[in-house]
């Protein structure tokens, strides 16, 4: 039943375009043992966007960096490996958050903004845990991501906006993935984990997104965890969690899965949201 409705909504959507080829490429190589800078420059340069965006970013204030830099080689250099995937990424990932989301109720920049926090909270947590650049790679790009399916199915929640309604008012302890169940047979964890599989995205990082949602998968995965709990923390500080986000609060067998104290949440928080605020003037 699942599969159905999971192919009637792809069926409809061929306005949402692939991630860039040159990204994946540049990702692949980023996520080896011995980097190499050459090929990494020689792969980005074959896309003149990206490398306008990269250049642009690098020059920013963000990176306080002591002098211009003019070089796509001369930028790598000084960055590091995790600063290059974050532009990367992000700089692709933005152009998919630049269209309001009626059906959820978030504007671009809302959702853009949950994003970013989102993928700093968690890319905090990865690196207090010790996790591989592989595995911090994987958490930071599923937290970025972690909501792109709300992208897929913002035309049916605005069609079904009614429905949705009247599920909320018929049962309003429920939130908003439980209502998307009720009203579409799926959620946007799901549509998202299925559009990234399709894309040719790692595994660990689609069952991530699938994950964000559900209590018990999102205790079979670290990274999925990590995700999950990224999420969580970015609702409560009210960033573009939609019409529920203050209903969130984190489950202590999450923080137990993790092994995370209590008090460093509002570390990753105060991270999150200062982070986020800095870096979306310069996508």
């Amino acid at each position: 039943m699942i599969e159905q409705v999971l192919e009637k909504i792809f069926d409809k959507v061929d306005k949402i375009p692939t991630f860039p080829k040159v990204a994946m490429q540049a990702l692949e190589i980023l996520r080896k043992e011995d980097v190499d800078l050459r090929e990494v420059e020689r792969v980005i340069k074959s896309d003149p966007g990206i490398v306008a965006n990269f250049l642009r970013i690098v020059n920013s204030p963000a990176f306080g960096l002591p002098q211009k830099v003019d070089s796509l080689f001369k930028a790598l250099m000084l960055l590091g490996v995790n600063q290059i995937k974050f532009i990367i990424v992000a700089s692709v990932a933005k152009n998919y958050f630049e269209k309001n989301l009626i059906g959820y109720g978030l504007s671009s920049e809302d959702i853009w903004l949950h994003s970013l926090g989102c993928g700093f909270i968690a890319e905090e947590i990865a690196l207090d845990a010790g996790f591989s650049i592989n595995k911090i790679d994987a958490v930071y790009v599923a937290s970025v991501l972690h909501d792109i399916g709300k992208i897929v199915l913002d035309l049916y929640t605005k069609l079904e906006l009614n429905k949705f309604i009247e599920t909320f008012e018929e049962n309003p302890k429920q939130d908003f993935i439980q209502v998307e169940w009720l009203v579409l047979g799926v959620d946007h964890g799901l549509v998202g984990a299925t559009l990234l599989k399709r894309w040719g995205f790692p595994e660990n990082i689609c069952f991530a997104i699938r994950a964000h949602h559900d209590p018990d998968l999102m205790l079979q995965s670290d990274v999925a965890a990590i995700v999950a709990l990224s999420n969580m923390l970015i609702n409560m500080l009210g960033i573009g969690g939609g019409v529920d986000v203050f209903k969130y609060k984190v489950p202590s067998q999450l923080l137990g899965f993790l092994d995370i104290k209590q008090d460093r949440l509002l570390k990753y928080m105060k991270i999150g949201l200062y982070k986020s605020l800095v870096f979306k003037k310069e996508f």
